[in-house]
Formats: C-alpha cells, structure tokens, sequence
C-alpha cells in the first residue's frame, strides 16, 4: 500500500476557486470517504448537507461572517453532527467531544479524497450557526460543525511552516525527552539506513573533491 503521507502534506486550505462545475461522481466519493471514517463506538453520527445552489451559497457565504469567495466553489458541504446519539452511549463526554473528534475524522477524510481526486478545499469553521440552522432548516438537536467547500483553486497556497517532529513529541511522560528512539527500540534496520546514508554522502563529497582537485590541477597546466 503506497504511503498516504505525501498526500498529508500537500493538501492545502484553498481560498479562491474558480468558477468550474464539480460532478456528483467526485463529490460521492468525496462523501463516501468521509463515511469511512472512525467514530465513537461507531455510532456514526453524522450527517451531510450538500449544496449546489447559487443563491444558497451566497446566504451560505454571507453566514460565513461574508467570506463571499466561498460562492465560486463546485459545492458546499455542510458537516453535521447528531449529539444524541453520542450522548445516549457515552454521556456528556459523548455530546461535546466525541461528537466533535466523529466530526473532524470525516472531514480530514473529506479533505485528502478531494486533494486525490485532483480538487481543492476549504474547511470553513467560522459562521454563524444559528443563521446556518435556518438557511438549511437543520433541526434543534442538530449542531453543524464546519462547512467545506470543494472546487478547483485558483491558486494554491505555499506550504505553511510546521514544526520539526523532535519538538512535538515526548516519551513517557510530559517533556519526557529521548535522544535516539531508534537507537532505544533496537531499530536495527533505521540505524543501519542512517549509517549507509551518512557512508554514501562521505563517498559523494570525497568524489567532488577529487573532481574539483583535477580540473584545477588541468586547468593550471600550460
């Protein structure tokens, strides 16, 4: 199976999108992968409100707090969980935080099938929730979570800095510190590649050396 890493970390938040038509083939297989996602005892409380329609977009958009360029995207999705449900098996834990962590696994799903399919999104958290309850007619006991929007961008953001993995990872305990995890869980096979590596770069910069050393020794003859 191929490393859905590089995926990971080429997908980008798109702001502008440009005015194309996204067909329901992409957006079903946008949706069944957010379908495929975990959830809480599998509960699956979730429910999906698309939107094709101009006019609904723009109301959609303007209860975005008017991010109006969210209007050229194919379509809308709006993310909604059913706290209930979640409520009834796991209790106050179950309403406020695992309906939310159901939420955000479909739309991380959501967001890497559209980046695989050659599309562009935008996952929307900022909007008023009650002006999106009476847009979409989503009843009381229903809470949206996040819009997304999907289309093609119009242009793709660089690559925002991250933090190197040594500074977001401790071991054991809070802060706990390791100099070498390889070295610690005898992963021969990590610590032999990190030794070839280093061997193969000793090799290269040896060779450029002697390069450089023989067209200066040629370039200096008479």
């Amino acid at each position: 199976m191929d490393d859905i890493l590089e995926l990971i970390a080429t997908r980008r938040n798109v702001k502008y999108f440009l005015p194309k038509f996204v067909s329901w083939d992409n957006v079903s297989k946008i949706l069944d992968a957010a379908r495929h996602a975990p959830s809480c005892g599998n509960v699956q409380n979730w429910k999906f409100i698309v939107v094709f329609d101009p006019n609904q977009k723009r109301q959609i958009a303007e209860a975005c707090y008017e991010q109006y360029e969210v209007v050229q995207a194919g379509v809308l999705v709006v993310v909604c969980a059913e706290p209930e449900k979640a409520e009834r098996y796991y209790g106050l834990r179950g309403e406020r935080l695992y309906s939310v962590q159901n939420c955000a696994a479909a739309i991380q799903n959501m967001l890497l099938e559209a980046h695989s399919l050659g599309l562009a999104t935008r996952w929307i958290g900022a909007f008023d929730e009650d002006a999106v309850k009476s847009l979409l007619k989503i009843p009381e006991e229903v809470r949206p979570q996040a819009i997304v929007a999907i289309g093609y961008a119009k242009e793709v953001p660089q690559k925002p800095p991250k933090y190197p993995l040594e500074a977001l990872i401790y071991f054991h305990q809070w802060r706990g510190k390791m100099r070498d995890p390889a070295k610690y869980m005898r992963d021969i096979a990590t610590i032999l590649a990190r030794k070839a590596s280093a061997a193969k770069e000793l090799i290269v910069d040896k060779l450029k050396e002697k390069t450089k050393s023989q067209l200066e020794k040629y370039s200096n003859q008479p």
